[in-house]
């Protein structure tokens, strides 16, 4: 019993240090120290284990990482732990190679970048709960060694490397495996629950179908197909008096003749992109009717991204939460008086029946001047708490950037002009209050997009407690699976950074017929009073859309109360 014991505990510790095994030999401490906790068993026999320490020298860590044999003081745990020992060695001499080009690979971060990064309150954070369980030899809590290791490997002549990163910590390393437990604990369990609150929506939905009426969409028009309105681009300029220089922009204006107004639709591209990732969009609206509107958000786009990674320019900071929605009062107040003094085009837009639809950060900058108030008072709050949401939420980095806005900011950037939102994974679970009570403030029709695999925004904490918090009536839920925070964005040239396939997921040019055949249905029903598009606004139409590799789900309706039933069904089952 002891024995098997003793294997559970071992073979517990090495699933959680197996990505520091291989890199032993760059480590400059003499000894890596294993802290393991208590062990409590009542079955089959009532057992008490009380905590001890294992204490492996370098290098002998340094012999088993590189030759795979275990040295001396290996040979106790070894004698108990045979299976286990064999297992660890065949896996390293197959990843030997891979392993040994992953350590040495450079991260071409810039210094100052990773400086800004480590003093940032989100950055804080990670560092701090990492340090918890990478902790020194004197038991301390890690993140300052951590952070020095950091600053002092990102300055070698080669570059921040995984083994000049851990070259740099100084003195022992002490791992605190009962944090790594609990880290590790909390980690599986928020991701089980988003995977069975995601699957149970998604069957609702599908349910939902059941009671809808049976229409046959193969007699409607197609609303994936290009309209057979011809439609001019033109680019010019406008200028947000709080940037330091103008902005670009592309109008998408169609060719309609009489008195009817044009209606509107402005598209906000998210980070790191810029005013060509929605041309697919612009164009497929523009050539049904509306006149689409592109800006160019700098200092948030592909250009600053450039600038960052290559050392020229600093993170993307607070303001930018402010710019972005300015940037749209800015620009339609510039169009209105451009465009109203052009004896072509006079009194043909519809400036007060606006439609936003945005991506990303662009989401959040949809929301905002759709009338979701911020709340900086409560993210200065959330973002300073000691919690694993910024290890499991990449868009949290971004949104606590705003904790250093002055408190005078107007927290309201709505634009009275826009009386339609969609919101394509958008960034909101922190900036408008962590209870999202700002989106409760939005009065028009809304729709919000989520992705089963979007790891920058994910489907949770962005885009499904956000959705519950609307209160406007007309508002709905859109899921896409297998889609990601880049299922829905153009490949462009000025975008230079290359993303793994595996971020990307499918084919995005297979996701973009969902979006437009969705966002003109909802464009055409609450910009144009076309009803006769409503069907096209439910379970039944995407089920009639849906192709492999994607599947997408709608819901128009969704409370707390259905969230916590099904967390609570869950857990009843596995008891």
């Amino acid at each position: 019993m002891k024995q098997q014991l003793l294997r559970l505990i071992f073979s517990l510790g090495l699933s959680i240090l197996s990505p520091i095994f291989s890199p032993i030999p760059a480590i400059s401490a003499e000894q890596i120290i294993i802290a393991i906790p208590d062990i409590k068993l009542k079955d089959p026999v009532e057992l008490n284990l009380k905590s001890f320490q294992i204490k492996i020298p370098v290098k002998s860590l340094e012999n088993f990482a590189k030759e795979g044999k275990y040295t001396d003081e290996f040979n106790f745990y070894s004698e108990l732990l045979k299976e286990e020992i064999k297992e660890l060695k065949r896996l390293l001499k197959k990843q030997k190679k891979g392993v040994s080009e992953l350590l040495q690979k450079p991260f071409n971060l810039d210094p100052s970048v990773v400086e800004t990064f480590m003093e940032e309150p989100a950055g804080k954070d990670i560092l701090k709960r990492l340090g918890e369980i990478i902790q020194t030899g004197e038991n301390e809590n890690g993140s300052e060694a951590i952070k020095k290791s950091f600053q002092l490997a990102v300055a070698e002549p080669d570059g921040l490397t995984i083994i000049n990163l851990l070259n740099k910590f100084p003195g022992d390393i002490f791992i605190e495996l009962q944090e790594g437990v609990n880290l590790v604990n909390e980690l599986n369990k928020r991701f089980v629950e988003e995977n069975i609150i995601l699957t149970e929506l998604q069957r609702q939905a599908e349910d939902l179908a059941l009671a809808e009426k049976k229409r046959n969409f193969n007699s409607f028009p197609d609303l994936r197909r290009p309209g057979n309105i011809i439609w001019k681009k033109q680019s010019f300029s406008f200028r947000n008096p709080n940037r330091e220089r103008s902005s670009p922009v592309n109008i998408y204006l169609p060719n309609i003749f009489g008195n009817k107004l044009i209606p509107m639709v402005v598209i906000s591209h998210g980070l790191g992109s810029d005013m060509n990732s929605f041309v697919y969009l612009a164009e497929h609206l523009a050539s049904h009717g509306f006149a689409v509107i592109v800006p160019e958000h700098i200092g948030s786009n592909a250009e600053k991204i450039e600038k960052i990674f290559a050392g020229f320019s600093g993170p993307v900071d607070g303001m930018a939460f402010i710019n972005r929605p300015l940037d749209i009062k800015y620009l339609l107040d510039e169009i209105e008086e451009k465009i109203g003094s052009d004896p072509i085009w006079q009194g043909k837009l519809n400036f007060q029946n606006v439609g936003i639809i945005g991506q990303s950060f662009g989401g959040y900058t949809a929301l905002s001047v759709a009338g979701a108030p911020l709340n900086l008072e409560q993210l200065r709050k959330d973002c300073q708490s000691e919690d694993t949401k910024f290890i499991l939420n990449l868009s949290l980095l971004l949104q606590c950037q705003m904790t250093n806005l002055a408190a005078e900011i107007t927290p309201n950037l709505a634009d009275e002009r826009i009386k339609v939102v969609i919101a394509i994974n958008p960034i909101s679970s922190l900036v408008f209050g962590s209870d999202n009570e700002g989106l409760s403030k939005i009065k028009v029709p809304a729709m919000i997009f989520a992705s089963t695999e979007d790891f920058f925004a994910p489907a949770i904490p962005e885009q499904i407690y956000p959705f519950i918090s609307l209160t406007t009536p007309e508002k709905y839920l859109v899921i896409s699976e297998p889609g990601t925070h880049f299922s829905f964005i153009q490949e462009t040239e000025a975008v230079s950074i290359e993303l793994p396939k595996k971020l990307i997921g499918p084919d995005p040019n297979l996701a973009y017929p969902y979006l437009q055949a969705l966002s003109l249905a909802f464009f055409q029903v609450y910009l144009q009073n076309q009803s006769q598009s409503l069907p096209y606004l439910s379970e039944s139409y995407l089920q009639y859309l849906n192709k492999e590799p994607f599947t997408f789900n709608l819901l128009k309706s969704l409370t707390e109360v259905d969230i916590q039933r099904v967390l609570d069904n869950f857990y009843e089952q596995v008891k």
